[in-house]
């Protein structure tokens, strides 16, 4: 069932043999705790009106915890034994489910069932696993969750998207990719130089929609249909686009990263860089191991045992889980967030093989996300990653919102934001309108990505008490004097100034020789990607290959909105690779903020 077999998941075998294998099977879960999303039910038996509320209250708590779903074991004790019902008792306590679902405006459907009767017993005993999942309101749309694919070039990454968004096989020669593919060398040369887009939804009751689903022909179709999104940022695979992966792990801010590895060409370089940067990075990462049809069993055996020993490796130390059935995908999703497990998947876009098992896994994963009340009450904070110019819009920012919400309700007074920095400088600015998915919304929060169109005041240097006027006049395109870069925030207070140095506990990665000051290379913090220096280290003269000090840095050419806490890569000559967090930003006037 949902956690079923963990023990034995998290165990890692010396051998590829032995962790394929069938697991046994065992007729207990793991005890239930009062975080998370799953809850454990013996029954649910025609709960009398008192008790009923205080099941509801109970579901509305689970939801909360999921971001609006709940795993439900139907069947099982607190202390995770799989009693089982008869197949009459069952059926009246999902119906049960289904009018406190129902309450609070949530769908209810079973994802599968299993016998657990003693040999010779009688009745049957089942017990149920079920999705609870909440009918979002207007404001809310639909749940997002968003996936970077990585990895090497020509291991299949868009091929697999354009699989999973059209449900259409490949004909083994890049078919399904040509569907994703923006540009003519693109089409050409088959390989991904830029970040592209990809959707597919679920309905409530867990069906995908894609580009193959009735009178589905747009995202926007998709998104009116759907209640949950998987947004696919399909990232670079060759070195020399490789500055435009790490902006896009560093910048676009995916909920997880897939991995996209090739089974007849093995674990490259290239796929063990991306795996190191999404770890370092906190960024969750399950593998895909494609095009399994055409490796011969010595070379799948090869590129798995590899890639259990990169995982297995100093510095890594990942639990594998090789998903094999239903039983093994709701574990490792169960499993996921909460521990270092790996779940890995043998597919193929030519036969399809396991390819329900990886949609599934999309529908069933969670939005990972800590301190959500928290972060909905604090000030915006909007991190631009990508420009847009539309006639007769203006300019439109893409990007992730990171704290807060942004609302353009017509009965509610339209608020000043303050969108920068450029050259140091913020300019004070209005969102007229919201797009998710290329959908029009009122209000986004926390965690969710959209592209605002903003309005830029006439008069940059207006007074704030000017700008709370509703007679203030506003343009669709920017002071000729401000350059919209990526990288920028928009804020929802007036600012400090931006900073030229800010200090980080820096650790080597590797190092030809050593780092010290005036040491020159490119910094990733969030979406600010910039040339930087090292100017001061702390204690030390300086540092060497898995050594670590906290250090300042200073930036090349402009200041940046830096914030206290975030990951910083910093990348240099030599295959210098160092990873740090943010420990303190200095103004100009050697003071903090």
């Amino acid at each position: 069932m949902f956690r079923l077999n963990e023990a034995s998941n998290m165990a890692p075998s010396t051998s590829v043999n032995t962790f394929m294998a069938s697991k046994v099977h065992d007729t207990r879960l793991p005890p239930e705790v009062e975080e998370g999303n799953v809850e454990y039910k013996l029954q649910l038996i025609n709960p009398p009106p008192a008790r009923l509320e205080h099941l509801i209250t109970q579901l509305k708590w689970r939801l909360a915890e999921g971001y609006g779903e709940a795993m439900y074991e139907i069947g099982v004790s607190d202390k995770g034994t799989l009693v089982g019902l008869t197949q009459h008792d069952l059926d009246r306590s999902v119906a049960t489910l289904r009018k406190m679902g129902e309450a609070l405006r949530a769908d209810v459907s079973i994802i599968r069932e299993r016998d657990v009767t003693s040999p010779g017993e009688t009745p049957a005993r089942k017990v149920a696993e079920v999705l609870v999942r909440k009918c979002l309101t207007d404001d809310q749309h639909f749940l997002e969750i968003r996936v970077a694919i990585i990895g090497g070039a020509d291991a299949g990454k868009s091929t697999l998207l354009g699989v999973l968004t059209h449900s259409e096989n490949d004909n083994g020669r890049g078919k399904a990719r040509l569907n994703l593919l923006r540009h003519r060398h693109e089409i050409e040369s088959g390989r991904t130089s830029s970040i592209s887009h990809q959707i597919i939804g679920f309905d409530p009751h867990g069906a995908l929609i894609n580009y193959a689903s009735n009178n589905i022909q747009t995202w926007a179709q998709i998104c009116e249909t759907a209640s949950k999104i998987v947004t696919f940022l399909d990232m670079c695979g060759h070195p020399k686009y490789q500055k435009t992966t790490i902006s896009g792990l560093a910048g676009h801010a995916p909920d997880y990263a897939c991995l996209i590895i090739g089974a007849n060409t093995g674990v490259s370089e290239i796929s063990r860089e991306h795996l190191a940067i999404a770890v370092v990075l906190n960024v969750p990462v399950f593998v895909v191991i494609t095009k399994v049809d055409i490796a011969t069993p010595p070379q799948l055996k090869r590129t798995v045992s590899s890639f259990l020993a990169l995982l297995k490796a100093p510095g890594m130390r990942r639990v594998p889980v090789v998903i094999q059935n239903e039983d093994d995908l709701v574990v490792s999703v169960s499993s996921f967030l909460d521990s270092r497990v790996v779940p890995i998947f043998l597919t193929s876009s030519v036969t399809g093989e396991n390819l329900s098992l990886l949609t599934n896994f999309f529908n069933y994963l969670p939005k990972p996300m800590s301190d959500y009340d928290q972060l909905l009450e604090e000030e915006v904070e909007y991190q631009v990653e990508e420009i847009y110019s539309v006639p007769d819009v203006g300019c439109v920012i893409g990007g992730k919102l990171l704290s807060g919400r942004i609302t353009t309700h017509s009965h509610t007074p339209q608020p000043t934001y303050y969108l920068g920095p450029d050259r140091g400088s913020f300019i004070p600015i209005r969102i007229s309108s919201i797009h998710r998915q290329r959908c029009p919304v009122s209000l986004i929060k926390a965690g969710q990505a959209a592209s605002c169109a903003v309005t830029f005041l006439s008069d940059p240097n207006a007074s704030d008490s000017l700008l709370e006027k509703d007679t203030v006049v506003y343009n669709i395109t920017p002071p000729p004097s401000f350059r919209l870069r990526k990288g920028q925030v928009l804020l929802s207070t007036s600012p400090p100034p931006p900073v030229w140095e800010f200090d980080a506990d820096l650790n080597v990665l590797h190092c030809a020789s050593t780092v010290g000051p005036s040491c020159h290379g490119v910094i990733y913090v969030g979406a600010v990607r910039q040339g930087a220096k090292i100017v001061r280290m702390e204690n030390v003269g300086s540092l060497k290959t898995s050594e670590s000090a906290r250090v300042t840095f200073r930036f090349a050419y402009e200041p940046e909105w830096v914030v206290v806490g975030r990951t910083v890569l910093f990348r240099g000559e030599g295959g210098l690779k160092c990873v740090g967090k943010v420990a303190g930003v200095m103004m100009e006037d050697g003071e903090g903020r």
